[in-house]
């Protein structure tokens, strides 16, 4: 995936760039920027996720029209774990560095933010991965453990990553 934040710079339009010429809206603006670029990252990953979810259904769906419902129960559980995740990535804060911001997020924070999202984007296309191999699985009619261990260890690793935003953002604070 390309880097959103140059994006983001390039689409820049002649209010936004009068701002950056005047020195009390310049570090706003690129602060600003920076976010937008992280909310259009997170926007990505909840899309990609949901396409998860939308596979781990037609997974279902196979097994359920070969007669196979044994294991349902842990992939309608993983279902849910994999919508939690996805809601929670999509809603987490972005750090507000306005002019009377209770606590300071400057711009090496926010592209921080940036780089933690793009970590867990790459988590997010492990985890389409496994997905599709192991509905491949389910169209079978087989439940594959060993890659629903993998989905769920990878959705780990997204959740983790996701919970060390706060830290990153405040300090722990």
């Amino acid at each position: 995936m390309t880097d959103l934040r140059d994006q983001v710079v390039e689409d820049r339009g002649i209010i936004k760039k009068i701002q950056l010429v005047f020195p009390g809206y310049h570090g706003y603006r690129v602060n600003e920027d920076l976010r937008d670029a992280d909310i259009i990252l997170k926007d990505e990953l909840y899309k990609k996720m949901l396409d998860v979810i939308t596979n781990l259904k037609e997974g279902e769906s196979s097994l359920v029209s070969s007669g196979k419902f044994a294991g349902l129960e842990s992939i309608g559980a993983l279902r849910s774990r994999i919508q939690t995740a996805a809601e929670t990535v999509k809603h987490h804060g972005t750090g507000y560095s306005g002019i009377s911001a209770p606590v300071r997020v400057d711009a090496k924070k926010i592209s921080s933010l940036y780089d933690l999202d793009m970590k867990i984007f790459e988590q997010v296309q492990i985890l389409q991965n496994l997905m599709n191999a192991f509905v491949q699985n389910c169209a079978n009619g087989n439940i594959d453990q060993s890659k629903l261990q993998g989905i769920n260890a990878t959705l780990s690793a997204i959740t983790n990553l996701n919970n060390s935003r706060e830290t990153l953002l405040y300090g722990g604070v």
